[in-house]
């Protein structure tokens, strides 16, 4: 589609603004009136309380000024107002991820392939050559998660090192599937000193000769090659955290709420405030305090961070508040036995967090593990009456029953829903106490919002896990989730909803007069496109702050 950036002739601007006028203010004041921009002939979602749909929406100063008809936006143009045809495309605010392992992609994503949605195990393994063709000769190929093997629909078998080798002979290949397994070709056996190992390991795949098949299985074996995969310089890092955010904004994200997550490093924030200083940062990054950026990992420790910290309740581009995802590991534990001292820890560092503006954000995978947390979180509102406008966050929610739901909102609770779950094989995801339930929590008029869980073990991508909420399909096209949504849920859960989880609700997640101009413009209709196409839809235009950040348009 071809979108029309027409300037005004001044006199027909002039007639417009200022017809009925008893008397014409000067050109100048005219001018500084006016929006910017000027999107018209649309179809807007503003998502705002009443799900609103409008032509068009003005842009000033990198705000929302007005959203309306065509003919009322115009009536504000003035001789300098861009104006753009939308001629009929959709347009979205900017869509917000409650719960990313972003800055744990960043340090090796010049080295990634992405397989989030890809169906052919030829065109996957075509992406690897074209990856390794872009870099250094010698420089590690690298596939961390975003797939099953499911997914591949001509080819559904594990890889072997022999097919690896096949397609790069001649440079080191980490393939890891979530977290259970990894598969390496020769190169990156050798790289590593793998390759004549013959230490006891049943992580080491051997076939019937005894010789090496290169899939790892286990944390703890395929640690023996990640580990070793040589770290970025500093400058590449910073390179690599440009190209993750271009990545993002060009799939609509134009917020991210970070939670730390294993072998993060406070090394791993240094390099996005590296960028944020240097004001480069188009993407709006929120992070928590947690225990890999503290260096924190008994109650003590956790208790003290959250003293002589303060959260940043405020910032609009890159900023840390939260503490979690874990808050406090023994609340781990699986299965789910906790010492009476560990629950009196996990009780003082929660009336430390509301004694010092920390809201929470703790792993929930498993009702009994929630309702043991309820328990204790409970009996901290008693006392400290004030959490109940801390917005709490139970993360996952795999498995909530309706009476931990209804516990949780009378704790003012929020709940953070993640799409890693589309990444489940079928026969995996037959127990429905493995899906987080949406549908329920929705219906039980819960807050929730959308996330991701990425990149690792789900795809970064929101109109994935839109896709996924709202039609039940899993990465591989089959019904797994039993718990769907409406689209018209899926996208405030995804944008509004998720403003107010990350106390930004006043900035952003809808677009109404006064917010942050952030928005997407997508490539069909959002709300008429088929179900099974919902996963498909793509950014054309990327907006944060009114700037544009990405844009497949001429």
């Amino acid at each position: 589609m071809n979108f029309k950036n027409i300037k005004l002739l001044s006199f027909i601007a002039s007639f417009i603004l200022f017809a009925g006028c008893s008397e014409e203010p000067s050109s100048e004041i005219a001018i500084n009136n006016s929006p910017d921009w000027i999107l018209m002939n649309g179809q807007v979602l503003t998502v705002d309380s009443d799900f609103t749909t409008v032509e068009a929406i003005a842009i000033k100063d990198g705000l929302i000024f007005a959203t309306g008809s065509t003919e009322e936006m115009m009536e504000y143009a003035s001789a300098d107002s861009k104006i753009t045809n939308l001629e009929g495309q959709t347009v979205v605010p900017g869509l917000i991820d409650n719960h990313m392992h972003f800055v744990r992609a960043t340090k090796h994503w010049y080295r990634f392939v992405r397989w989030d949605g890809i169906k052919s195990r030829e065109q996957a393994l075509d992406m690897v050559k074209e990856q390794a063709r872009q870099l250094p000769e010698g420089e590690w190929v690298m596939v961390m998660g975003g797939f099953i093997f499911e997914q591949f629909q001509d080819n559904s078998d594990v890889f072997t090192r022999e097919e690896l080798d096949k397609v790069l002979p001649n440079r080191p290949l980490y393939i890891q599937e979530g977290y259970g397994r990894a598969f390496v070709n020769t190169a990156g056996l050798n790289a590593v000193g793998l390759l004549n190992q013959t230490m006891e390991n049943p992580g080491l795949i051997r076939n019937d000769e005894g010789i090496l098949t290169g899939e790892l299985r286990g944390r703890q074996t395929y640690g023996l090659v990640d580990s070793q995969i040589p770290d970025p310089t500093e400058v590449i890092w910073d390179d690599s955290v440009k190209e993750t955010i271009n990545s993002l904004l060009s799939m609509g994200l134009t917020t991210v709420y970070d939670v730390g997550g294993n072998t993060v490093t406070p090394a791993f924030y240094d390099s996005v405030k590296r960028i944020a200083d240097a004001e480069e940062l188009q993407m709006r990054v929120y992070y928590s305090l947690n225990e890999q950026n503290s260096d924190s990992n008994n109650a003590e420790e956790i208790i003290m961070e959250m003293q002589s910290n303060t959260p940043d309740m405020e910032g609009l581009r890159f900023a840390q508040f939260g503490y979690g995802e874990t808050v406090y590991r023994p609340m781990r534990a699986n299965p789910f036995v906790v010492s009476e001292q560990d629950k009196e820890h996990f009780k003082n560092i929660s009336i430390t967090a509301v004694e010092n503006g920390w809201q929470t954000n703790e792993h929930s995978s498993r009702e009994v593990k929630i309702s043991g947390m309820l328990d204790i979180l409970e009996e901290v509102a008693t006392s400290h009456p004030e959490m109940l406008d801390m917005r709490f966050t139970i993360a996952h929610t795999n498995g909530i029953q309706p009476e931990s739901i209804e516990r949780a909102k009378s704790l003012g609770m929020v709940f953070a829903v993640h799409s890693s779950r589309r990444q489940s094989t079928q026969s995996g995801s037959q127990n429905p106490a493995s899906q987080p339930p949406a549908q329920v929590i929705n219906d039980m008029n819960g807050i929730w919002g959308l996330g991701s869980d990425a990149t690792t073990v789900g795809s970064p991508n929101p109109f994935h896990t839109i896709g996924w909420v709202v039609s039940g399909r899993n990465i591989a096209g089959n019904i797994t989730q039993p718990f769907t949504v409406s689209r018209e849920d899926a996208l405030t859960a995804h944008t509004r909803t998720n403003a107010y989880i990350l106390f930004r609700e006043d900035d952003l997640g809808s677009l109404e007069e006064g917010k942050q101009a952030d928005f997407v413009i997508l490539d069909r209709d959002y709300m008429t496109v088929p179900l099974e196409e919902l996963e498909d839809l793509y950014s054309v235009m990327t907006v944060v702050e009114g700037e544009v950040v990405y844009s497949k348009l001429d």
